[in-house]
């Protein structure tokens, strides 16, 4: 009985604006049928080798460069900043642009969701691929301050996420000063969370998320707005550096 590998060529390349590099983007496919004799074949070798290079060329193209290795650790880590910081900025401009209700702002990402380091000195956009293997797109939920304030009891309880735009401790199972945007949580208020698809879909134990008011769902991939941040630092001459700050104090007796 032939075994078939169904081998799907997913990368094209995209342009973004004549003034942009190229990035990597979904253009077209096919599937070819394989059975354990044709992988010999030297007019498949052939077929196959300038698309092997092409994709090669595109996921070690150099989009950045790092001040320090980056790890991707609990309760929170300069990546987790770099990476819930940059998706809130992006919220933020489309909450603008698609005129949402103006709200207080704060973005949670899973830690885990983040599977490698970023390395310290050159990033290419394997890099990426690497940090953020997922499809996820970016997902604005509106959510009463009960439901932000529930959100920051799982994260304290489960030992931490990424987060942007607050600030909270978390002790003997309770939630103390949580703070957005520089001003105390209001339970009776509304704010936006924004998450990957993921978490806003209940992942991750984020089930809670489904107590929404409103959800708008971004046309944008969370790996595309890293990889389109960190080629916008690159034109501006800055490299990547995020802050060392506490935004999540886990204490334990």
């Amino acid at each position: 009985m032939r075994h078939f590998l169904i081998i799907s060529f997913l990368i094209g390349l995209v342009t973004i604006s004549c003034q942009q590099n190229l990035q990597p983007g979904l253009q077209s496919y096919q599937n070819i049928g394989l059975d354990s004799t044709i992988a010999a074949d030297p007019a498949f070798k052939a077929y196959i080798a300038p698309l092997h290079d092409s994709i090669e060329s595109i996921m070690n193209e150099v989009i950045g460069t790092s001040k320090k290795q980056l790890f991707p650790e609990k309760p929170e880590t300069p990546l987790s900043h770099f990476v819930a910081d940059l998706i809130r900025e992006e919220a933020l401009r489309e909450i603008n642009d698609a005129r949402y209700e103006p709200l207080p702002t704060i973005a949670v990402i899973n830690i885990k969701g983040l599977r490698t380091p970023l390395p310290k000195g050159d990033i290419t956009v394997r890099d990426i691929y690497s940090l953020m293997p997922f499809e996820n797109q970016m997902v604005i939920l509106k959510l009463s301050g009960e439901v932000v304030y529930e959100t920051f009891m799982h994260m304290g309880a489960s030992g931490g996420d990424g987060l942007s735009g607050a600030s909270f401790i978390f002790k003997d199972q309770k939630v103390i000063n949580p703070m957005i945007q520089g001003e105390p949580l209001k339970t009776d208020k509304y704010y936006y969370v924004v998450t990957p698809d993921y978490l806003a879909n209940g992942g991750d134990h984020y089930t809670f998320f489904s107590k929404a008011e409103k959800r708008y769902t971004s046309q944008k991939k969370i790996r595309d707005i890293i990889l389109n941040h960190i080629r916008t630092l690159t034109k501006k001459g800055k490299i990547i550096n995020p802050p060392e700050e506490t935004r999540i104090q886990i204490q334990v007796k």
